[in-house]
């Protein structure tokens, strides 16, 4: 219960800025901070977290992962493919169902092209 006669402080948005990011500057403690401002430290980290919470960036939307399976090739055929590069550019195929989308990359997929591609089917 409150000492009565004694009223609730309420601080301007660009007060609570200014003592938030004195919390962030190198070397500077939350504690610190609060004391020389005559504030509660809890307060001041609760300010903290919203101030830090609304600089973020929007959530992007959770991420669905798909089921993946690995065929793994017989052994004469990874014999071969060890002395032949076309057959190691057959068994070299990347399948993905993502929703209504079927993608089938086969021969030798670098990291680059593989990104674009996901990058074209995230966006549909």
């Amino acid at each position: 219960m409150r000492a009565t006669g004694r009223k609730r402080r309420r601080f301007r948005r660009e007060f609570k800025r200014q003592v938030v990011e004195e919390t962030l500057a190198p070397g500077a403690s939350v504690s610190g901070v609060a004391l020389r401002h005559g504030l509660n430290n809890n307060m001041v980290f609760k300010w903290r977290r919203r101030y830090l919470r609304d600089l973020a960036p929007a959530r992007s939307k959770p991420v669905k992962l798909l089921p993946v399976s690995v065929v793994e090739a017989a052994e004469s055929a990874i014999r071969s493919a060890s002395r032949s590069p076309s057959v190691t550019q057959e068994l070299s195929r990347i399948e993905l169902d993502c929703a209504d989308v079927r993608i089938r990359l086969h021969g030798p997929v670098d990291a680059e092209t593989l990104r674009t591609v996901l990058a074209v089917v995230r966006e549909r």
